[in-house]
């Protein structure tokens, strides 16, 4: 089953091969077909991303110069300890 997300919030309803699907509450569309994905994918649709934080954003935030906790705050949650800004490419 593929979870699909519209192109555009003013798509309400989408037909596939004879088939209505409409998005749930939260605006995902629920597709058990896998040749409906693909004809979805075709039409702008995209696959619903299920972790809000991908491989990019590991960079940022914030790592804790003392116990070397991840946060996305300057002030370390697990010590406690106040970091400064953290280092980016090029700086």
């Amino acid at each position: 089953m593929a979870r699909m997300v519209a192109p555009d919030k003013g798509v309400r309803e989408t037909e596939v091969n004879g088939r209505l699907y409409k998005p749930d509450r939260s605006g995902i569309y629920n597709v058990d077909s896998p040749s409906a994905a693909r004809a979805m994918k075709a039409e702008g649709f995209f696959e619903a991303a299920l972790n809000p934080v991908d491989s990019r954003d590991s960079a940022r935030g914030f790592n804790c110069v003392e116990c070397g906790f991840g946060s996305w705050f300057r002030k370390c949650s697990r010590c406690g300890h106040e970091n400064g800004t953290p280092e980016r490419d090029g700086e």
